[in-house]
C-alpha cells in the first residue's frame, strides 16, 4: 500500500510542468490518500534523491531525476527498505528449521528474479 501511494504521488509530480511543485496535502486530497502517511512516503522519496523537497510557504516536491531514470526497485527500496518475500531470505539464522528448509533456496532465487525485473521497469513505464 505504501509503495502504491508513492507511485501515485510520483506519477502526479512527474506530470507537472517543469518548475511546478506538488504539495503533499493537495496530492493526498486529489487522490484520497491518508495525508500523514503520504507525507512520510514523500519524505522517504526525498531522502533517497528521487524527488526534491522545497520547504516553506509555497513549498512542495518536484522530481529530482527523470522518470525514465527511476526504477521500480528504486521506489520500492526508498519506501519499504530492502524487499524480501520472506524473512529468511534477508537474514541467515533467523529460522529454527533453516538447516532442513526446502524452500529457502527457491524463494531466494525467485526474490532475485523479481528484483532484477523491478530494476528493468521505470517510472516512465508505469
Amino acid at each position: 500500500m505504501r509503495t502504491d501511494y508513492g507511485l501515485i504521488a510520483l506519477k502526479h509530480i512527474a506530470s507537472l510542468p517543469d518548475g511546478n511543485l506538488a504539495n503533499a496535502r493537495e496530492i493526498a486530497s486529489h487522490f484520497n490518500l491518508p495525508p500523514n502517511l503520504l507525507a512520510k512516503i514523500l519524505q522517504n522519496l526525498s531522502q533517497s534523491g528521487i524527488i526534491e523537497a522545497q520547504k516553506g510557504s509555497g513549498g512542495g516536491y518536484r522530481m529530482a531525476r527523470l522518470p525514465a531514470d527511476i526504477t521500480l526497485a528504486d521506489v520500492f527500496e526508498s519506501i519499504e527498505g530492502p524487499v524480501h518475500m520472506v524473512m529468511c531470505t534477508s537474514n541467515d539464522g533467523c529460522c529454527s528449521i533453516e538447516e532442513r528448509c526446502t524452500v529457502k533456496n527457491g524463494l531466494t532465487s525467485l526474490e532475485q528474479k523479481f528484483y532484477e525485473f523491478f530494476e528493468t521497469v521505470t517510472l516512465a513505464d508505469v
